[in-house]
């Protein structure tokens, strides 16, 4: 316990979710207050989450607290925050200079999009190429937790038992909370010509705009498996031999279950899993943020899915190589990385309050 907090402190975790931001800033939240919930009273603060991730959070027993756009002091102050997490790309100046002048521990979550909050006391980054160099020139005083050894990841990954590579029998598709380039649907019929022997498992996080044609598509293939909202992610990860999977948070948790990935950049937010030194190790990236599934017209991209039908079928078929992937990205990612950063955030309160 550290010493200067004797009592429970509050620590709020700020972010949003909906159809065009994804669910992603919330579960990699979620996965931080988790372990934080020890040491910390925990409440998430947003201007918009999907009615899913709100239940989620309040299953955990985490309080949730709607706030008005743009951020401001005195809202923000309402909530005692003695920490404030903060995960948001579009933040505009005026609450930039709202969190700069709040007299809290301010924790900024980064992606490298040029909009870091370099003036907050923690910047944490898993990437791989998380830039050192910047973050120490824009940010001399701020402590730092870069690399995937900080890796968000939620409990269950450290509940999971995992078996081989070469026994798993799955082929897992997940697409974040929000599929926003409606994949799902072209996507399991592709595969379901190409492997039909395959068990080929569609995860969504809630019902999906193409829901019935999904149900449809279940009850005419035994093979085809569609799972919404399941108990355990990482249950269904640990027995998947290969994910196609958007590049966002999903991919850290496919890493720590072992699970070799096609990575599908399919917003800009992702464009960094393209240049990671990572890509074409345990996982490839392809990029099809051109993907559009307007009025189920996908002719114009036919060439995107023959690239993903021809990289599936060289890795389902190629299990040495499988294998291979699944054992490099084991070696990358660990499940505690939320730990450490809570870790080093409860030495940064303990310096800062200790200078106070």
């Amino acid at each position: 316990m550290v010493a200067f907090l004797l009592d429970k402190a509050r620590i709020v975790f700020y972010g949003n979710s909906s159809q065009q931001i994804g669910a992603g800033h919330i579960m990699r939240l979620f996965a931080l207050a988790q372990a934080a919930q020890t040491q910390f009273e925990v409440v998430f603060a947003y201007k918009s989450c999907t009615d899913v991730l709100l239940h989620k959070l309040h299953q955990q027993g985490f309080s949730t607290h709607s706030i008005n756009s743009p951020l401001n002091t005195h809202e923000l102050m309402l909530l005692k925050p003695t920490v404030l997490v903060v995960d948001d790309y579009y933040l505009v100046d005026s609450e930039l200079d709202t969190l700069k002048n709040l007299d809290v521990y301010l924790v900024k979550l980064d992606d490298g999009l040029n909009n870091a909050i370099f003036f907050a006391d923690l910047i944490i980054n898993p990437a791989p190429n998380a830039p050192l160099d910047v973050y120490k020139r824009h940010a001399p005083t701020a402590m730092l937790c870069l690399g995937p050894q900080y890796t968000y990841l939620r409990q269950e990954f450290s509940r999971c038992n995992l078996i081989p590579v070469e026994e798993r029998k799955n082929l897992l598709i997940t697409l974040g909370g929000t599929d926003s380039k409606s994949l799902a649907l072209p996507l399991s019929k592709l595969l379901l010509d190409c492997l039909p022997q395959v068990q080929i498992q569609l995860l969504l996080g809630k019902t999906h705009q193409h829901q019935l044609s999904l149900k449809n598509l279940q009850k005419k293939n035994t093979c085809f498996h569609l799972i919404c909202n399941p108990e355990s992610v990482a249950e269904i990860m640990s027995r998947s031999g290969l994910a196609i999977s958007a590049a966002g948070g999903t991919l850290g948790e496919l890493a720590s279950m072992g699970v070799p990935t096609l990575a599908l950049i399919t917003v800009d937010n992702q464009l960094p899993a393209l240049t990671s030194p990572l890509n074409n190790t345990w996982y490839h990236g392809i990029d099809v943020r051109n993907f559009n599934d307007e009025n189920g017209d996908i002719s114009q991209n036919r060439d995107l899915l023959n690239k993903i039908r021809e990289e599936v079928l060289i890795l389902w078929h190629n299990t040495c190589k499988r294998v291979h992937m699944g054992e490099q990205a084991r070696q990358l990612v660990d499940t505690k990385g939320c730990q450490r950063i809570i870790e080093q955030l409860m030495i940064g309160i303990n310096n800062k309050l200790g200078h106070q």
